[in-house]
């Protein structure tokens, strides 16, 4: 997948400062490049719906964070991609293990970034949900 080697430097920096969704739904890195960013979330109870599986909000706010990091490859330093559309499609569910997001590039312009992610069960067998998401990348001004 390429790997960026500064990724992970990127997001403990990122969070050291910045106390956001990712830190609420205790999501970690795996990987991530200007090509792909995937990033996992543990099952908890914070996460879950009544039947124990994770809720729809969990779900989309883990593909959404996996989005806007690799939107963030593609974005001038210290502007930060603002989401301005998503499409969800919830498929299944699950009760165990973590949920594991991979987003990827659909086409990366100067101002406009659009990421397709699947998000799949801890086993990557059975895909939980798809989410396409468009970014658009603030212009500074003049």
């Amino acid at each position: 997948m390429g790997e960026s080697p500064d990724f992970f430097t990127r997001w403990r920096e990122f969070y050291a400062t910045v106390d956001d969704l990712a830190r609420t739904l205790a999501l970690y890195p795996i990987t991530g490049s200007a090509k792909a960013v995937r990033l996992g979330m543990p099952l908890r109870q914070e996460v879950t719906q009544p039947a124990g599986m994770f809720s729809a909000p969990a779900l989309f706010g883990l593909a959404d964070v996996a989005g806007t990091w690799l939107a963030k490859f593609h974005a001038p330093q210290g502007q930060f991609p603002l989401a301005v559309q998503s499409s969800i499609n919830l498929l299944s569910n699950t009760k165990h293990g973590d949920a594991i997001a991979t987003a990827t590039i659909v086409r990366a312009g100067r101002t406009l970034v659009v990421t397709d992610t699947a998000v799949f069960d801890h086993h990557e067998e059975t895909m939980l949900a798809k989410v396409v998401t468009t970014y658009v990348i603030p212009q500074p001004r003049s």
